[in-house]
């Protein structure tokens, strides 16, 4: 994810996403501990120069795996797996500003067009065993 961590002086520890942090120098057995401040700033996955009205977004795509199921006896005496295509889901998580998010809805555009707009897809029971 799209997150740096850029020393600052201790004069601007009051701007926003500025916090106290540590720098551990070690040589052989000894270590050192400085203080110092940094600023914690997100930026954009597709281009890190954008650091303004950054967020995180979550999003999904489907796909199709393989599963592989029990073994089926062949009529010569062989075992088979029996392999077959589930639908699945994989989630992603991404870091991008406005103008980031505006490429990924132009890109997604025609598919939500042809799409219908549903409610968010209930979590499976977990059967006890």
């Amino acid at each position: 994810m799209g997150t740096r961590f850029i020393e600052v002086d201790e004069s601007r520890q009051s701007e926003p996403g500025v916090r106290k942090g540590g720098r551990t120098l070690t040589v052989g057995d000894q270590s050192i501990t400085q203080e110092t401040w940094v600023k914690v700033e997100a930026y954009d996955d597709l281009d890190p120069t954008v650091t303004e009205d950054v967020h995180l977004h979550t999003f999904a795509i489907p796909g199709m795996e393989v599963r592989v199921g029990a073994a089926k006896d062949d009529e010569d005496g062989s075992s088979e797996f029996e392999t077959r295509l589930v639908p699945s889901v994989q989630y992603y998580q991404i870091e991008l500003g406005p103008d980031s998010l505006n490429q990924l809805h132009d890109a997604l555009k025609p598919f939500i067009a042809a799409a219908k707009e549903c409610e968010p897809p209930k979590g499976r029971k977990v059967r006890a065993k």
